[in-house]
């Protein structure tokens, strides 16, 4: 232990040098750090709810200012609508390094960790499976498997309300509903079926290390960003390194079976045109090498499909059911627009994207919801380049002068804060804090930015979700059936729960964090019509 002390402070000495090398913000104004040796991203991290101080941060400074991460390295945050946008069209600001090895640890060599023309490799090799055509396909999917949990939640409360955790039962359905869609595969853990719940806890509580991490901890880690690629990550492993490796050992074990049943089928039958993502992938070794995929490539992708695309969905679900909760005019609105589309329909089962899509209120609840509870709504990239970045909302320097525009030099270390960006008065207007759908009903906005409703996804420009689509139309289903069959309401003893800042954002009950995840809400049965 002594040895790897003294190795630790000879490694911070080195870091520091090398941090202060690269400070070049000092024109921008910004918040005193409590500690310069931890810096604001230890603060960020450990703070009680996610985006507290960076919203009270940009009203004060605007949505462009400098903060320091550990040793009092310089940090631009950047929330501003153009500069965002500029910064995900551009090639110039890649993940960093140690963002693309955690990438790696979490997800193995898929999309998330690739760059350059290794990520658009990638892409090429997944375009077809997440075509709006081809997506249209999955919607059986989503309506069998959220049908199967309305069954299952009738079951067990037999005309009588409980209280029960979103965050447990969201996560079961999407990762049964990425499995019929997306491999072909039944994971079944909706079910309870055994083989696959380790796969399912390990998922479940991944990155609440990211919360708990000491001051120690916070410093190796922005040590070993300037140390060789896999020196740093094999020095010392923390709890959170942990974590991560055993959810990668259980999905790649999951992906090699998933990988084997269906290479298994297409030799029983060569000639299958299936379209669920495995086989567009699987179908990629015949291709030119611009969208080839290598078995373990395959498997990185299946990894990477069977967490972000779980995490974002369920995740959301989770928080646009408490919302409507607790805003219990807008659950009446969308259960009229549902009652209406129904009336006009019929009630069958097939409904198709054009209904889901009919229904105006519905889908600004959506959007809504993707705006106050972002699943990641920090990115951190590091200049490629030097570079000047446009801002739409000019800030004022150390000196007082206004700025437009924002000088970086290559190296530079940018933290993109897509939640303070989806608070923004000057893009969402003087009520940006608050629950508020009608807002998408009449949207205008300036700069366009995002996929979807004027909001980064995960992501943007090059790098946006290739996935948005299969996650909109998935939440589509998954909202009109629960609303149709249940009433939500907030827990009759009350609840207080707190948005834990935890790598992606997650709800807990605050002052018992031993539960781990959690967001329970009181559920009723409807009396159908």
């Amino acid at each position: 232990m002594s040895t790897f002390l003294i190795l630790f402070v000879t490694l911070s000495l080195i870091a520091l040098r090398s941090f202060k090398r690269i400070s070049r913000l000092d024109f921008l104004r910004g918040p005193k750090p409590v500690s310069y040796l931890l810096g604001h991203e230890y603060e960020i991290s450990h703070q009680s709810d996610a985006g507290q101080l960076e919203f009270e941060w940009v009203k004060k400074y605007g949505p462009t200012f400098r903060i320091y991460s550990c040793f009092s390295e310089d940090v631009l945050l950047i929330a501003d609508p153009m500069g965002l946008q500029h910064i995900f069209q551009s090639q110039c600001y890649p993940k960093t390094r140690d963002i693309r090895l955690i990438a790696e640890r979490v997800f193995g060599k898929g999309l998330l960790w690739a760059t350059g023309k290794t990520h658009e490799r990638h892409r090429r090799a997944l375009n077809s499976a997440f075509s709006t055509q081809q997506l249209k396909q999955y919607m059986s999917f989503f309506q069998e498997m959220t049908f199967k949990l309305v069954t299952k939640w009738n079951d067990q409360l037999e005309e009588n309300p409980a209280v029960l955790n979103m965050a447990h039962w969201m996560p079961k359905v999407t990762l049964d509903v990425i499995g019929q869609s997306a491999f072909d595969f039944n994971f079944g853990v909706l079910d309870g079926t055994a083989e696959y719940n380790e796969l399912y806890r390990t998922m479940r509580d991944m990155f609440l290390d990211s919360k708990s991490s000491s001051p120690l901890t916070e410093i190796y880690t922005a040590v070993r960003r300037r140390l060789p690629e896999r020196f740093g990550f094999r020095l010392y492993t923390t709890k959170e390194d942990r974590r991560f490796a055993a959810f990668l050992s259980a999905a790649r074990s999951t992906a090699r079976s998933i990988l084997l049943q269906k290479q298994e089928a297409e030799i029983l039958n060569p000639n299958s045109d299936d379209k669920d993502i495995i086989s567009v992938l699987i179908r990629t070794k015949y291709d030119d090498h611009k969208k080839r995929l290598s078995e373990e490539e395959i498997v990185s992708q299946i990894a990477t499909i069977i967490l972000a695309g779980n995490e974002t969905t369920s995740s959301t679900m989770s928080w646009m059911l408490y919302e409507l909760s607790r805003n219990t005019e807008s659950q009446a609105r969308v259960h009229g627009e549902i009652a209406s589309l129904r009336a006009r329909t019929g009630y069958r089962i097939a409904l198709t994207s054009t209904d889901y899509d009919s229904m105006p209120y519905f889908n600004a609840v959506m959007k809504e919801t993707l705006r106050l509870h972002p699943i990641l709504p920090i990115l951190i990239r590091e200049a490629d380049c030097d570079d000047t970045l446009p801002l739409s909302v000019a800030v004022r320097s150390r000196t007082g002068r206004l700025l437009s525009h924002v000088p970086i030099r290559k190296g530079q270390r940018i933290m993109l804060h897509l939640g303070a960006y989806n608070r923004l008065t000057q893009v969402w207007g003087d009520d940006a804090d608050s629950w508020n759908p009608i807002r998408f009903l009449t949207e205008k906005k300036d700069v366009r930015v995002g996929v979807y409703g004027n909001l980064y996804m995960i992501s943007g420009g090059i790098r946006s979700c290739i996935g948005w689509q299969f996650a909109v139309m998935e939440l589509q289903v998954m909202l009109f059936e629960l609303i149709e069959s249940f009433e939500f309401s907030l827990p009759l003893e009350g609840v207080d729960i707190q948005r834990i800042p935890s790598i992606l954002m997650v709800p807990m009950i605050r002052g018992k964090p031993e539960l781990g995840v959690q967001l329970p809400l009181q559920v009723k049965q409807r009396i159908q019509q």
